[in-house]
C-alpha cells in the first residue's frame, strides 16, 4: 500500500550524528582565522623587503613568523574535518602533509643548513617526501571520492588532461630543474617538491572532467595554491641554474601564500553539480575539447623531444603515456556512442534503468495481450522533498542515491516486472499479475526501496518515498492512461485505481 506523510530527509555522517550544511561565506565565518593567517603572511612578505639578513637567516622572521604563517592554515583544515565528516579524511591528510612540510622546513633551517657540506639527500628531504605523499593522498580523496558514478571514458579523459598539463610543465620546467640537480632521481629523492607539485597539478586538472572543467570554489583555490607553488619552483630553479638565487627573498613567500589559499579552500564546501552524470551524449563539447587539446600538447612535446636538444626525458615519457591513454579514451568513447545509438535514449544515463518511453511500450504490450483473468499493474514511486536532498548533500551524491534505488529494484524485484526512471525523482514499476491484491503487494516492495538508509560517499541518508498504484485487465485501458492514473494516485493514499 502507499506510504504517505511529511518529508523526512535526513543526512548523517553516522547513524546518530546529524550534519548541518555549511555554506561558503568567508564574511560570516572564519574571517578571524583567515585574517590572522593573512597578517602573518603579509608580515613575512614585508620582512623579505625591509629586514636585512646578513647571515642569510633571521631566527624571528624566518623561523618563528614564517613557521606560524605556514602552519595556521592547518587550523582551517581541521575545522573543515570537524564540520564535514564526509571530508574528514582528505582534509586531515592534507593538514598532516602541511605539518610534515613545516617540520621539514624546521629540520632544514635549524639542522641541515648548518652542516658543511649539506648532505644530499638531507634529513629534511625525507620529511618533505612524506609530506607530499600525504598531500597527494589527501587531494586524491578530496577530488575523486565524491563525484558519484562517472563513465570510465570521462574519468580517463580527466587523467589525459592532467597528463597534458604535466607534460607541458615538464617541457618548460624540468630543464632548469635538471640542470640544477643533475637527474630526475635526484629530484625525486632530494628535491621532491617539483615532482610533488607537478603531481598535485595533474590531479587537480584531472578532477575537473566530471564537472565539465568548471571548478568550484575549493578546487579553484587549490589550483591557484598549487599554481603559486609551481611559480615558486620555476623561478627558484631558473635562478639556481643561472647562479642568481638569493635566499630569504619574496620567493620564499610563495609556499606560505599557497597554503593560505589551501586554508581558504578548506573553508568552502563542495556543491558542484555532477555534469558527467547529467550529460546525455558522451561526445558533448565538454567531453571532446580537452582530449583534442591534450593530443596537440602530446604531439608538440614529442616533436620537441625529437628535434630540440636538451629536452627532458620526463616530458616525453608523460607525452607517450598520455597518447596511450588518449587512444584508450577514444575507444571507450566510441563504445559509449555505439551503445547510445543502439539504445535510442531508452536507457537513463544516471541509473542505467529504462526511461519512460520503453516503460510505456512494455505496459502497452501487456495490456494488448489476451485477457487471462490477470491484471496489469503500474506502481509510481517518488521521493518526498528530493530538492532538500540535493541541497543537503549536493547533486552528484543525490544522483548516486538514484542509482542505488535502481540497483535495489533490480535485486529485490528481479524478474517480477520492469522498473524504470520516469524522470527526475520519479520511478515506475509495471508487472503482469494474477490480481490487484498481488499488485498491491508488489507496490509495498517498491515503497520499501526507500526505507533503508543509503550510505553514499561518507554520508548516511534517510529519505521517504510514496507510491501510487493503478491496475487494469488486458484490453480495458492503454499504457499512457494507466501510468497517468498511477502518478495521480501519488497524492492520495485512497486513490489506488483498479480499472475494470
Amino acid at each position: 500500500m502507499e506510504s504517505s506523510g511529511q518529508s523526512n530527509v535526513s543526512v548523517q555522517s553516522s547513524p546518530v550524528k546529524k550534519v548541518t550544511p555549511v555554506p561558503f561565506n568567508l564574511l560570516r565565518r572564519d574571517i578571524w582565522l583567515h585574517s590572522i593567517i593573512a597578517l602573518f603572511v603579509l608580515a613575512y612578505c614585508i620582512s623579505t623587503i625591509v629586514v636585512s639578513r646578513p647571515s642569510g637567516f633571521n631566527t624571528f622572521w624566518d623561523g618563528d613568523v614564517y613557521t606560524v604563517a605556514e602552519t595556521l592554515p592547518v587550523v582551517a583544515m581541521v575545522l573543515c574535518a570537524l564540520r564535514w565528516p564526509a571530508q574528514r579524511a582528505p582534509w586531515l591528510l592534507i593538514g598532516a602533509g602541511v605539518l610534515a612540510h613545516t617540520a621539514g622546513d624546521l629540520v632544514y633551517s635549524f639542522h641541515d643548513q648548518n652542516l658543511v657540506p649539506t648532505p644530499v639527500p638531507a634529513a629534511s628531504d625525507y620529511v618533505f617526501f612524506v609530506s607530499y605523499i600525504l598531500l597527494v593522498a589527501g587531494v586524491v580523496l578530496l577530488t575523486q571520492s565524491h563525484v558519484g558514478r562517472v563513465r570510465a571514458a570521462l574519468r580517463l579523459e580527466g587523467i589525459v588532461a592532467g597528463l597534458a598539463v604535466a607534460a607541458l610543465a615538464a617541457l618548460f620546467w624540468f630543464g632548469p630543474v635538471l640542470s640544477a640537480t643533475g637527474s630526475l632521481w635526484h629530484v625525486i629523492l632530494a628535491d621532491v617538491y617539483p615532482v610533488g607539485n607537478l603531481v598535485l597539478l595533474a590531479l587537480l586538472i584531472s578532477s575537473l572532467a566530471p564537472y565539465g572543467y568548471q571548478p568550484n570554489v575549493p578546487v579553484a583555490l587549490l589550483l591557484v595554491a598549487v599554481g603559486w607553488f609551481v611559480f615558486g619552483d620555476v623561478v627558484y630553479f631558473s635562478q639556481i641554474s643561472s647562479g642568481t638565487y638569493v635566499s630569504r627573498t619574496f620567493l620564499n613567500v610563495t609556499w606560505a601564500i599557497g597554503l593560505w589559499l589551501a586554508g581558504l579552500a578548506a573553508t568552502s564546501v563542495d556543491r558542484r553539480r555532477s555534469g558527467a552524470l547529467r550529460r546525455i551524449r558522451p561526445h558533448d563539447r565538454g567531453a571532446t575539447w580537452a582530449s583534442v587539446g591534450a593530443a596537440f600538447v602530446f604531439i608538440a612535446v614529442a616533436v620537441n623531444y625529437l628535434i630540440v636538444a636538451n629536452v627532458d626525458t620526463a616530458a616525453m615519457v608523460l607525452a607517450c603515456l598520455g597518447l596511450v591513454l588518449l587512444a584508450i579514451d577514444v575507444v571507450l568513447t566510441k563504445r559509449d556512442l555505439s551503445r547510445e545509438a543502439l539504445a535510442h535514449d531508452d536507457v537513463d544515463v544516471v541509473t542505467g534503468l529504462i526511461t519512460a518511453a520503453p516503460f510505456r511500450e512494455r505496459v502497452e504490450g501487456w495490456l494488448g495481450e489476451e485477457a487471462n483473468g490477470g491484471v496489469v499493474g503500474v506502481v509510481a514511486l517518488d521521493i518526498l522533498d528530493f530538492a532538500g536532498v540535493n541541497e543537503l548533500i549536493g547533486y552528484a551524491i543525490a544522483d548516486e542515491l538514484l542509482w542505488v534505488i535502481g540497483r535495489r529494484a533490480q535485486y529485490r524485484l528481479a524478474d517480477q516486472g520492469v522498473f524504470a526512471r520516469l524522470g527526475g525523482d520519479h520511478f515506475g514499476f509495471a508487472a503482469s499479475a494474477p490480481s490487484h491484491e498481488q499488485v498491491m503487494e508488489l507496490a509495498e516492495t517498491v515503497r520499501r526501496l526507500t526505507v533503508d538508509r543509503f550510505r553514499l560517499s561518507g554520508f548516511s541518508v534517510g529519505i521517504v518515498g510514496r507510491v501510487g498504484v493503478a491496475s487494469a485487465a488486458p484490453g480495458t485501458s492503454n499504457g499512457a492512461d494507466l501510468i497517468a492514473h498511477a502518478v495521480a494516485a501519488l497524492g492520495d493514499p485512497e486513490a489506488h485505481v483498479h480499472l475494470a
